[in-house]
């Protein structure tokens, strides 16, 4: 099975048996994003973020919309699932907002993230804010320990997502990314020969295996 969704309203899910649709959510709005939790084992929910300002949880096993959650002001341009704890979900929109959310509250959201980490009036325009523009995509560490973030604004940003407190900020060079994935280090530690110390290589994941012919011969 595999889900994708389009600006045609939909979301799809498909069985790779029949490599047909198993089933079809529609929506009122044009689909930005979706995402299915890596580690769920309790609930088969998967997050929609649409041109409205609602996310909505569309439920595998009912085949229906069970939940909505609210918060944001416009469009929600990324959804992503933190690795760590099957219900914690985070969202970001053209609102300049990030939000994270424990999909089983009533409440829903537990925290907003601040670039200024609460240092400035809340009186403040940007106060409350992740980014000076919209939040275009997100991301969570392999761990789920950080989300990072990047926006029309030319920055990323690192957060502790734990407490909400921005860690880093760099510069992203593009106004249009909306895509981030964490890599392998580029070096791993390898054991030494007496097993006392270490050295490192490249991963292999950034090796080049391709060989010409003449190297071959």
């Amino acid at each position: 099975m595999f889900t994708s969704s389009s600006f045609d309203k939909t979301l799809k899910v498909w069985d790779t048996n029949t490599l047909q649709a198993a089933d079809v959510f529609n929506f009122e709005e044009t689909v930005y994003s979706h995402h299915m939790s890596p580690v769920a084992t309790k609930h088969c929910l998967v997050a929609v973020g649409t041109r409205g300002p609602k996310v909505q949880l569309c439920d595998l096993k009912s085949g229906s919309c069970s939940h909505i959650l609210q918060g944001h002001r416009q469009e929600i341009l990324a959804v992503s699932w933190s690795p760590r704890s099957e219900y914690v979900l985070a969202t970001a929109s053209a609102d300049s907002r990030v939000k994270l959310w424990d999909v089983r509250r009533a409440s829903g959201c537990l925290i907003t993230l601040d670039q200024h980490n609460g240092t400035k009036s809340q009186a403040v325009e940007s106060a409350n804010t992740a980014h000076n523009g919209k939040v275009n995509g997100l991301c969570f560490t392999s761990d789920g320990l950080h989300l990072l973030t990047i926006g029309t604004d030319n920055r990323m940003r690192l957060w502790n997502s734990s407490s909400g407190e921005n860690t880093l900020e760099l510069y992203s060079g593009s106004r249009d990314c909306n895509i981030l994935a964490w890599v392998p280090a580029l070096y791993e530690p390898v054991p030494d020969d007496d097993e006392t110390t270490t050295k490192s290589q490249l991963n292999a994941a950034f090796q080049d295996a391709w060989s010409s012919s003449d190297e071959e011969g």
